[in-house]
């Protein structure tokens, strides 16, 4: 049966058990086992929740009160620190207070207690005569204490007088003023929570140091031994603590953690101060910076000019800012660290995306590289960010991406990265109806698949910011492929283009509902304190400069093969991430390759060429194009009848490629048999433009030479049966002929006459048409 306690101590508001539990034993005088044997606890086992209902029913309290100290967020004080705030089995002593007749005090057995305000001297801790220490009102029962004597040799303490006060008092004052401070505001109730938070804190961190102070080597923390601070250590850790934070070479605490953190698991914190506050754990850190690697002194926060650290009792820093975050770092702030080709850009930016999260956290790299979508290695996070350091003014960029992620728990970001992964996951982008449309609009062939599929990584990163290397399908990068054509793709889409992909991107944001954020965004300058950059700020680059380099890059190489953008970034001294990243801002007017596939037909401009049309940029180049006149087009086809069949022969294009250019031109299109209104293509030597008329319009139409051909065999019979028989054909095949040839020249050639001669002689048409059909024919022939 668990007996009731009857003395009840209210716990605090966000007090830790262990706190409130120490504080319950002595204020009731005796040791935390024997307060645990009270409660019904089992002896040998710590108290827990389990133990809350016991707990609860002997201190008078209620389960909820308890369980509400177990599951605060606020630290407990580590086991060796409550053994020095806990009274011991030996006592100093004030001589002074003894000759003043003030009984024996209990504080007196406190190791925290080592100087009497009231007689301006530090405590005795022996006794002058027989050199022993004098018990505590918790030694064991056989040993008593007077008020002003020893109890092993009957030495009148009061005689000890100032004996024991050899050493600077007023250093011991100061310390013991903020110690007993500190104590009382521990568990005052006028307080705020936070208050008494600080309290703690402070004298946790004094502890810790007049420990190592006390101990020559503590590995761990179990390593500290039972021996106690003494007046001392506790007058060096108050000194120590509040001495203004200087740099690692001039800071106390250095020699000390120095001293203190031997073996090879020594890390920026050893482990016998990890209990220590975040303020004290910064400090140690910067105290080792010129030691520590780039992972832990962004942790730390000691790339900083001023100490910060991370108030207890808060959610990890680092799993909030991996929600808020895209999978690598944005492109402006990656040229801004580093505007430099030695690094890769997708690698790099992945590797610095994470650097973000460790500004203040207590996860492990290997903790914090699951949070975020693509998970990268810690090995290749540590690689970059050495690799980082290792250029000129690292450590200027160590303190760029430090106040760049503390920056990120003090502002807002305006998209939200994660719901935008998991939209470009369900839909398809852009498909290859509407590429095309966009590039024809924008005056460029779509290409095949390949450039589709480039369009769509370039929305994925544009919607997203995302790495490609990680991305869903189809907008990773196919293993193997050079990201070299993508970011060529990119830096080479003309302003029309990019205009049209943005202002697709912006509808499909709309169609999903979200209307509240920018297409794009990236932090604000004015998040870091930084004003030289390591590298370059590409927002403030002239890109006049870079279109002209890029257009005269690609007029000076050969048929398309334009110089890469590194190689043009190389000619300006800039990165080719900078030299990108700005073509993407600033886009050039029209493309810097052929817009138009080897053999294509594009409209000539106006007043470019006599003949109207030419071969682009020589005729005897095979990857030529082609400028047309749509005008001289229509007119040759329209007007002179001639078949595509001929002028394509006469420009030197494929016969297709004219089709499909003159439908887009909308000029009308003849049946593919040619139909009965052109010249068939062979039928003439030269432009119809230099035959007579007559002859010309004879010349229209189907099997129209051989028509005209037999109407010369016909003038040499007297009959057309006669004509037939020696043609032989029969003849109403003839007639037929004869009849389509004189509605093409719109009149009669044969007088007609009765049955059974129904031609005569020529009419003057058919006289004119043979005369020029003779001079045609024989023409043809000679050339």
């Amino acid at each position: 049966m668990i007996t009731r306690i009857p003395f009840t101590l209210a716990p605090l508001p966000g007090e830790p058990f262990g706190l409130w539990w120490h504080t319950y034993a002595l204020r009731l005088g005796v040791t935390r086992a024997e307060l645990a044997h009270a409660a019904g606890i089992p002896s040998g086992m710590p108290p827990g929740p389990e133990h809350a209902v016991a707990i609860a029913a002997a201190a008078g309290l209620t389960a909820d009160e308890v369980n509400g100290m177990f599951a605060t967020c606020r630290p407990c004080p580590p086991e060796h620190v409550l053994r020095v705030w806990a009274p011991q089995l030996s006592s100093r002593f004030c001589p002074g207070c003894l000759a003043d007749g003030t009984p024996w005090q209990d504080a007196w057995a406190l190791p925290l207690r080592f100087y009497c305000p009231a007689h301006d001297q530090p405590l005795a801790e022996r006794c002058p005569a027989c050199g022993t220490t004098p018990p505590s009102r918790r030694t064991p029962a056989g040993i008593a204490l007077t008020s002003s004597s020893c109890p092993f040799c009957d030495h009148d303490l009061t005689a000890t007088g100032r004996h024991h006060a050899s050493h600077d008092g007023e250093p011991s004052a100061a310390a013991q003023k903020l110690i007993t401070t500190t104590l009382s505001r521990m568990r005052d109730p006028a307080a705020t929570a936070r208050e008494r938070e600080r309290a703690q804190e402070q004298l946790t961190d004094v502890t810790l140091i007049a420990l190592h102070f006390t101990q020559d080597d503590v590995a761990t923390q179990r390593g500290f031994n039972h021996r106690l601070p003494d007046a001392t250590a506790f007058t060096t850790a108050v000194g120590i603590l509040t001495a203004p934070s200087a740099g690692s070479g001039q800071d106390p605490l250095a020699r000390l953690v120095t001293r203190c953190s031997r073996g090879p698991r020594s890390r920026a914190v050893p482990f016998s101060w990890r209990t220590a506050s975040p303020a004290l754990i910064t400090r140690i850190a910067r105290a080792r910076d010129t030691s520590l690697t780039p992972i832990e002194r962004i942790r730390y926060a000691t790339t900083l000019p001023a100490d910060t650290a991370r108030p207890r009792g808060r959610t990890d820093p680092a799993l909030t800012r991996a929600r808020r975050l895209p999978d690598q770092l944005w492109p402006v702030w990656t040229i801004r660290l580093v505007d430099d080709d030695g690094l890769d850009g997708s690698a790099f930016r992945a590797a610095l995306i994470v650097a973000l999260l460790l500004p203040h956290s207590n996860l492990q790299l290997k903790e914090l590289t699951p949070l975020l979508p693509h998970q990268p290695e810690p090995a290749h996070v540590t690689h970059q960010l050495r690799r980082l350091t290792a250029i000129t003014r690292g450590d200027a960029a160590l303190r760029i991406l430090t106040e760049l992620g503390l920056a990120l728990d003090q502002h807002d970001i305006p998209i939200d990265y994660a719901r935008r992964r998991h939209l470009v996951a369900d839909i398809d982008l852009i498909d290859k109806p509407t590429w095309t449309r966009y590039c024809r609009d924008a005056g460029l062939r779509s290409g095949g698949q390949r450039r589709l599929g480039l369009a769509r990584r370039y929305l994925y990163e544009l919607l997203t910011a995302g790495n490609l290397a990680a991305a869903p399908e189809p907008y990773r990068l196919p293993e193997g492929a050079p990201r070299a054509d993508f970011v060529e793709f990119c830096a080479s889409l003309p302003v029309h283009l990019v205009a049209a992909l943005t202002a697709h991107a912006e509808e499909t944001l709309t169609a999903a509902g979200i209307s509240d954020e920018p297409l794009t965004w990236h932090p604000p300058v004015n998040w870091t304190t930084v004003t030289e950059w390591p590298g370059a700020d590409p927002e403030h680059t002239d890109p006049g400069p870079i279109h002209e380099a890029v257009l005269t890059q690609w007029s000076s190489a050969p048929h398309n093969h334009w110089a890469p953008t590194h190689i043009i970034a190389d000619t300006l001294g800039i990165s080719s991430h900078h030299l990108r990243y700005v073509l993407r801002q600033h886009p050039i007017d029209h493309a810097p390759y052929r817009q138009h596939r080897s053999g294509a037909i594009i409209p000539m401009p106006r007043g470019g060429c006599t003949i109207g049309y030419r071969a682009d940029p020589h005729p005897d180049d095979p990857t030529r194009i082609f400028l047309v006149d749509p005008d001289w087009l229509r007119e040759q086809y329209t007007t002179w009848n001639r078949s595509l069949t001929d002028i394509a022969n006469e420009i030197g294009c494929r016969k297709a490629t004219l089709r499909a250019f003159a439908e887009a031109q909308g000029i009308p299109r003849r049946p593919r048999s040619g139909g009965t209104d052109c010249i068939t293509t062979g039928t003439i030597a030269g432009h119809p433009a230099d035959m007579p008329y007559l002859l010309r319009k004879s010349l229209i139409g189907r099997q129209s030479r051989h028509r005209l051909e037999r109407f010369l065999a016909m003038t040499h019979y007297p009959s057309l049966n006669q004509a037939a028989s020696a043609l032989g054909v029969h003849q109403c095949t003839l007639t037929s002929q004869l009849q389509l040839l004189e509605r093409a020249c719109g009149g009669l050639l044969f007088h007609r006459l009765p049955h059974p001669q129904p031609i005569g002689p020529l009419t003057p048409l058919g006289e004119q048409l043979c005369q020029q059909a003779r001079e045609h024919l024989d023409h043809a022939l000679n050339t």
